[in-house]
């Protein structure tokens, strides 16, 4: 983990895990823990990663606590995966902050669930949805999207409304 010094508070905070294929004395997968702020001008920046065997609350836990004694005091939104161990783990050490499961594990989590003769049509409903221009565009468009799919995939479109 990393030891820089990072500034006091973040518009956004984005933690997940991923995959990767690493050559130790053999080849393995392995999770690399990514933790990349946008500060209130719309800057990118990798914070943090770290690589573990799987991922679990207490690493995640770690690494966010590495952050704030780095001087991250407060973020404003944190986006992360569906696993509530991490969503449990970021609240813990930032507990004003407001979370927003990630668009990309939302729609990968969604079309494990779709029939394949309905899958392109979905992604492409989907995607009007999240690169909607503005707010009332995409609640227009998650609107048509519970009304068109909703009597085939109730789960899904409830989910998605909720969300």
């Amino acid at each position: 983990m990393t030891s820089t010094k990072i500034q006091k508070t973040l518009s956004v905070l984005y933690i997940y895990g991923m995959s990767v294929k690493l050559l130790r004395e053999y080849v393995d997968n392995e999770l690399v823990y990514m933790s990349i702020g946008i500060d209130e001008e719309g800057y990118r920046e990798i914070l943090d990663f770290y690589i573990g065997a799987s991922e679990s609350s207490a690493l995640w836990e770690e690494v966010l606590l590495n952050l704030k004694s780095r001087g991250l005091e407060e973020v404003l939104l944190g986006v992360m995966d569906s696993l509530s161990e991490l969503k449990d783990a970021f609240l813990k050490v930032y507990p004003k902050a407001d979370v927003q499961r990630c668009i990309v594990h939302r729609v990968r989590n969604t079309i494990t669930k779709v029939r394949k003769k309905h899958l392109n049509e979905i992604i492409e409903d989907l995607k009007t949805i999240y690169n909607a221009p503005d707010t009332e565009y995409a609640k227009k468009a998650l609107k048509e999207f519970c009304d068109k799919w909703g009597q085939i995939y109730p789960k899904i479109t409830q989910s998605w409304w909720n969300e």
